[in-house]
Formats: C-alpha cells, sequence, structure tokens
C-alpha cells in the first residue's frame, strides 16, 4: 500500500464523489483567488476604509484575471502586463469618457492590441479581458465622481500589485501541492481515456464512433500531459521535485504501453470472439478505474492507493487465448495472436501503473527511478517575444485577422452607446463583446449561448442579493463568485458567465448603487448581454478565419511526425531524448488535428466529403501511432528471444518503406522490397518473438500507406474550390 495522504487523517470521510468534485486544479485554483481577493479587501479596508477598499478590489479583479497555475516566472510576467496595463486603462477611460474622439481610439487601440497578444497563447487572452474589465470600472468610477482619475488610478494600481505580490508568495508555498495536482490532472485524464478505450472493446459499439470518442479523449489527455510538463519539469531539481518529474515520466510510459494494445484492434473486433472482446473491456475498465483511485489519492486528503495488479483475470484471460489456440492445427491463428498479444500490453500497461504509484510516494528515490532525459527539453516556452508580433502584420495571417474582427466589433459596441445612451451601456456590452470574440468560430459560437444563458442567471441571483443582503455583506458573494469564474473558465464557460456576471455587477453596485438598482439589474444588463454578443456573432463573419484554411498545414505536420517518430520507433539503438521528443511531436500533432476537426464540424457550409475524410485521417494516424508503441513495448519485452541480424535487417527495410510512405514529393527516398506475408514463407499466427515482430513491421507498413492515402485525400478535398 502506498501512502499517498497530504496530511493525517482529519479527511479520511471525504467520499470519493467529493473528492473527484472539489480536489481539482481548478476549483482549488478558483479557490485560491477568492482567498486572495478576501485577503485584499480586508487588508485595504481596515486600513483606509471601505471606499479605498472598493477601488482596491477592482485593481485586484483585474489582476485575478490572469491569475492562474504555471511557473512562478510566467506568473509574474502575467501579473506585470495586467496590473500595469489595466491600471493605465482605468486612467485613460477616466480622462477620456467625455472626448468622444479619444475614448474612440483607445477602444480601438485596446481591442487591436488585444488581439495580437492573442497570439502568445491561452493565457495571453486574460490580458483582453483585464482590459475591457479596467474600462467598466473606470467608466463607473467617473460616473460617481469618487476621485480624481489619478487617485484612482493610484488605488486600482495599488489592489492589482497587492493580490499580485499575495499570489506569488501563495505559488511558492504552494508549489509542491501544485505539482501534485497537475499531476492528478493528467492521470484524471488518462483515467478517461482508458474507459473510452474500453468501449473500443465493446462488440456491439460502432467502431467508428469509438474510435473518435476514444481520439477525442486521447488529445484531452495531450492536453493535460503538456501542462504537466510545463510545470513540474522546469526548475531546480530539488528531491521532491524530482519525485513528480519521475512519476510524470512514468505516467507517459504507461500511456505508451496502454496506446500499444490498440495495433491490433481491428483484426481483434473481426474476430468473432464476443466473449474475449469482453474479457479485455472488463479488464480495461478495472484499469481505468484504478487510475481514477490513483489521482484521487494524489489530490485528496486522506484518500490512499493500493495497486492491484489483477493478476487472476490476466490469467484467465491468458488461458481462455491458450485454450482458443490449442483447438488450431497447425500455426496459432492471427486473430488468436492478437488477443494473445493485446492481453499482454495491457498487463503490461497495469503493471507501468504501480510504478507510477511508487514514483509518487513520498519514501520513493526518485534518482534512481529518473531516467538521463533532457526534461527542459520537453517543455513549451511562454515567452512573450515582441518579435513575433512583427510577422502577423499580413492580413493572410488569422492573428491579424483576428485582431481586425475584434476591433471592429469593440468600435461598433462603442458607437452604439454613443447613438443609444439611455438603451445600451458601453462598458458591459464591451465587456461581452471580448469575452465571445475568439479567433475560432466554433468557440466563439459556443460562447455566445453560454455567455447569454450565464449572464441572464448571473442577473437574477445579482438582484436577488442586492435586494436581500446589507450593503456591507456584499462583499461575501463577491469573494465566492469571483473564484467560481476563475475555477470553471476552461471547464464550464457558463458558470464563468453567471459568476462573473455576479461579480461585476456587485462591484458596480458598490461603485454606485444609485445607479444600479436591483430592479433595473436584470433588464438593462441582459439587453447588453444581447447587443454584445450580437456584435461578437456578426463580426466573427468578418475576414474569418476558417478552421479548414489550417487543415493541410496541419496534416503536413502531422505527416511529418510521424514520420520522425517512425524513423526512431523502428531502430532498436537510439538516443531516449531523441525518441521521446520525436514521440511527443507525433502526439501533439495527432491533438492539435484531432481538436481542429472537432471545431471544424461547427463550421457552416463545411465540406462533409472533407469532415469524413479527416476522420478517417486521425482514427488511421491513431492506430499507427499504437503499432508505433507496440515497437518500444516488444523490444523491452522481448528483447532476449529477438534474433539480431534478423531483426536489424527487418528494421531496415520497414524504416525505409515507412519513411518511403510518409515522405513528401520532395523527400523521396528509394523503395524497397515491401514486406509481406510470403517473406515469413508461412502463416502469420503463433507468437514466436520473430513471428511477432514481423507481423507488427508489416501492418505498420500497411497503417503507414494508409495514412499516407488518407493525408493526400484530404489535401486533394482542401486544394478543390469549395
Amino acid at each position: 500500500m502506498f501512502g499517498l495522504h497530504l496530511i493525517p487523517n482529519p479527511w479520511i470521510g471525504v467520499p470519493r464523489r467529493l473528492g473527484l468534485a472539489l480536489f481539482r486544479l481548478h476549483i482549488e485554483n478558483g479557490a485560491f483567488v477568492s482567498l486572495a481577493m478576501g485577503v485584499v479587501g480586508i487588508v485595504f479596508a481596515l486600513s483606509f476604509g471601505r471606499t479605498v477598499a472598493i477601488l482596491a478590489a477592482s485593481g485586484a479583479l483585474c489582476a485575478s484575471i490572469v491569475d492562474k497555475p504555471g511557473p512562478i516566472a510566467v506568473k509574474a510576467r502575467m501579473f506585470a502586463l495586467a496590473v500595469s496595463g489595466s491600471a493605465l486603462i482605468a486612467l485613460f477611460t477616466m480622462l477620456f469618457e467625455h472626448h468622444v474622439v479619444l475614448m474612440g481610439l483607445l477602444v480601438a487601440a485596446m481591442s487591436f492590441v488585444s488581439g495580437l497578444v492573442s497570439a502568445y497563447g491561452r493565457r495571453a487572452i486574460g490580458l483582453s479581458v483585464s482590459a475591457v474589465l479596467a474600462l467598466l470600472f473606470g467608466f463607473m468610477a467617473n460616473r460617481n465622481a469618487l476621485m480624481s482619475p489619478y487617485d484612482y488610478a493610484g488605488i486600482f494600481l495599488a489592489g492589482g500589485v497587492a493580490y499580485a505580490v499575495f499570489s506569488l508568495v501563495g505559488s511558492i508555498v504552494l508549489d509542491i501541492r501544485n505539482r501534485r495536482m497537475f499531476l492528478g490532472e493528467a492521470v484524471h485524464a488518462f483515467s478517461a481515456y482508458l474507459s473510452a478505450k474500453a468501449e473500443l472493446y465493446e462488440p456491439k459499439a460502432r467502431r467508428r464512433l469509438a474510435l473518435e470518442n476514444l481520439v477525442e479523449r486521447h488529445a484531452a489527455f495531450i492536453e493535460k500531459l503538456q501542462a504537466a510538463r510545463d510545470f513540474i519539469f522546469p526548475g531546480q531539481r530539488t528531491a521532491s521535485r524530482q519525485r513528480w518529474m519521475a512519476a510524470l515520466l512514468a505516467l507517459l510510459d504507461c500511456f505508451e504501453a496502454v496506446v500499444s494494445s490498440d495495433a491490433d484492434v481491428e483484426t481483434l473486433r473481426q474476430s468473432g470472439h464476443n466473449d474475449l472482446l469482453l474479457r479485455l473491456k472488463a479488464l480495461t475498465n478495472t484499469f481505468a478505474a484504478d487510475t481514477e483511485e490513483l489521482a484521487l489519492a494524489l489530490s485528496t486528503p486522506g484518500i490512499k492507493f493500493s495497486f492491484n495488479p489483477h493478476t487472476q483475470e490476466v490469467l484467465e484471460l491468458q488461458a481462455e487465448v491458450d485454450r482458443l489456440a490449442a483447438t488450431a492445427w497447425g500455426r496459432e491463428p492471427l486473430a488468436v495472436s492478437a488477443f494473445r498479444s493485446t492481453g499482454h500490453k495491457l498487463a503490461y500497461g497495469i503493471a507501468r501503473l504501480e510504478r507510477l504509484a511508487l514514483a509518487t510516494d513520498n519514501s520513493a528515490d526518485a534518482r534512481r527511478i529518473l531516467p538521463n532525459v533532457d526534461l527542459e527539453a520537453f517543455v513549451q516556452r511562454d515567452k512573450m517575444d515582441p518579435r513575433v508580433l512583427l510577422g502577423l502584420f499580413s492580413l493572410s495571417s488569422p492573428v491579424m485577422r483576428y485582431a481586425i474582427r475584434l476591433t471592429g466589433a469593440m468600435t461598433s459596441g462603442y458607437l452604439l452607446t454613443l447613438l443609444l445612451p439611455n438603451m445600451v451601456h458601453g462598458g458591459w456590452v464591451l465587456l461581452t463583446t471580448s469575452l465571445i470574440l475568439r479567433a475560432s468560430y466554433s468557440i466563439t459560437r459556443q460562447r455566445r449561448n453560454d455567455r447569454i444563458i450565464g449572464t441572464a442567471a448571473g442577473c437574477v441571483i445579482a438582484a436577488v442579493l442586492v435586494h436581500y443582503i446589507p450593503r456591507d455583506l456584499l462583499f461575501l458573494p463577491v469573494i465566492f463568485t469571483v473564484g467560481g469564474a476563475h475555477a470553471f473558465a476552461d471547464v464550464a464557460f457558463r458558470i464563468t458567465g453567471m459568476c462573473a456576471s455576479v461579480t461585476a455587477l456587485l462591484q458596480l453596485h458598490f461603485l454606485g448603487p444609485e445607479v444600479e438598482p436591483s430592479s433595473v439589474l436584470v433588464i438593462e444588463r441582459l439587453g447588453d448581454t444581447l447587443v454584445g454578443a450580437g456584435l461578437a456573432w456578426g463580426f466573427s463573419f468578418l475576414l474569418p478565419s476558417w478552421e479548414r484554411r489550417n487543415v493541410p498545414k496541419l496534416v503536413q505536420a502531422k505527416v511529418a511526425a510521424d514520420r520522425g517518430y517512425a524513423e526512431l520507433a523502428l531502430t532498436r539503438r537510439r538516443n531516449d531524448t531523441d525518441f521521446r521528443l520525436a514521440r511527443k511531436r507525433a502526439h501533439d500533432a495527432a491533438a492539435n488535428l484531432a481538436m481542429t476537426v472537432r471545431r471544424l464540424a461547427d463550421e457552416p457550409k463545411i465540406n462533409r466529403e472533407l469532415l469524413t475524410a479527416l476522420h478517417d485521417l486521425v482514427a488511421a494516424n491513431y492506430l499507427l501511432a499504437s503499432d508505433l508503441a507496440s515497437m518500444r513495448v516488444l523490444f523491452r519485452t522481448r528483447t532476449n528471444e529477438l534474433d539480431a541480424e534478423a531483426t536489424e535487417k527487418l528494421l531496415d527495410t520497414a524504416r525505409s518503406n515507412v519513411a518511403l510512405m510518409l515522405a513528401t514529393p520532395e523527400d523521396k527516398v528509394p523503395e524497397q522490397a515491401r514486406l509481406s506475408r510470403r517473406s515469413l514463407g508461412d502463416s502469420l499466427g503463433g507468437h514466436n518473438a520473430m513471428v511477432s515482430l514481423t507481423r507488427r513491421l508489416i501492418h505498420i507498413e500497411r497503417t503507414a500507406e494508409r495514412v499516407s492515402a488518407l493525408a493526400a485525400a484530404v489535401l486533394k478535398t482542401t486544394s478543390s474550390p469549395p
């Protein structure tokens, strides 16, 4: 039994479902944001009074938008940009509000810069939200003449700085806890991937839909895995940090073993041996449940993980395979060999889960289990190099097109407030527009619906709170809702929309209660939301950057990554860092393509033929990755059974053939003799190591050929007019 509890046992009665719901990275991040907001508000209130505390809380709220879990250096940089930028915008808003032209230029410049900085990734998008919130608060502070613009900006800045300092100190204190949580989120995603994999063994399941679901879960896991790498791998290698580094690598090795077990899934499903398929499904579901328990143990105090190798289930599966093999004449049938191989790989994956659990144990010697790998090479550097922006000033750039769309929508929103001052409230319209409009049409569409529904609910809740709770106590729901908005920003935007609406409305009520009576909260703010949503939706068709335009580039990148991965996967002696990097690039490219295909389905007038071809390509590519992963498992578990000279000849031939199939027209390599059944002189059944190797290499060649053909079909479809 491995002791993975954080503190001695006061939480021993925490139910399992409560652990799944509460002890998650996004929930803890939201709770910390609430705590930081509460501390800043209370300190300023006790030191300078309620009015100053309210203004300081506005600055803290703008700073909190970019408060996402991550390396300290990245957080410090984002805080510096958010706090300084939002303070300047708040100051300029108060100075320019009665100067129509200057205010219009401020809105346009802020929107254009916000669109451009989206080139730096998801974190940078929070800067635009901070800027618009500062604009909104500046409007309200000016309207109520609370103090001079410079005094207000100074207090606003002080609140943002105080929040940033508190958050950075908290991040240092909670560093190990956060590493556990990032690992736990990756393990949670791995468990979901295993559950989807189990459905692939359901005889009655539709293979295409089951495989599509598996590919989506694979993409989600790859995203969580990269987030864990970016947080766990950097920094000084202390003993405790090395433990989480080793654990993350152990998770990746466990994942590779599981991926390899899908190499024969088509053969398994066509075999007619439904009883064996159901046994594989049950074993995989059990594996998924165990993995979820490990994730719970990593995150939930008081829960421990006890590894179960499921020896009995594995032995029963192999006994049934042996029984079928004994009924065959001569060499073992191909389907039986596929079941034998899949069972071994699943058992191997389960065994790797024990290694993962051992790595997280407090007594583990990470230096002994941490491989000699350059971990920094696997981190995606979050650098905001200004030179990146120089390549964006072209209408062919999706980022530039998005910046123009955002600027047009935001400027139009501002003009509407000038034309209809009694009907449209500028700050709220601009906030809604900036929250909804994204570079992706699919995301904009989803956020539009979620924002409207969330705002409607938030307006009702805010009206009730304002009516029934004394003003001096309204800071309490603000503290909770600002944390809720953070917690669900990347999980359930509808909840974020609701919480953000309550936060902003109550904050505005603090700044000017006579301006926002509860009787108008629902109607006016919902009306503003509909106007902002309409602007975002309408401008999403201005210079659109349709996902289908990215398809050729993504497909070519995927095929190139496959080729690099295959080159090293089909080599026995290779540099481990190079191999892991090639594998990472292949999985990342597959995840990028899969997520694009998912968004592509929401676009108007989408070519259904293209969509079908892309789904087929993504599925075939996943099976190729499974084939290639199985080579490493084979080399690890059966290397002593392989004839060295014959193995190298087979690998050389397969490597050259796969390189030829996945080559671009400019990179053609000399064609060599294809491996085939005849090259064995006998059936491909049986579980002799050399027979298994040859069978796998033949399958890899065929799968690579299918990937190449499907990629060519997709590229041909995208090159023809719609």
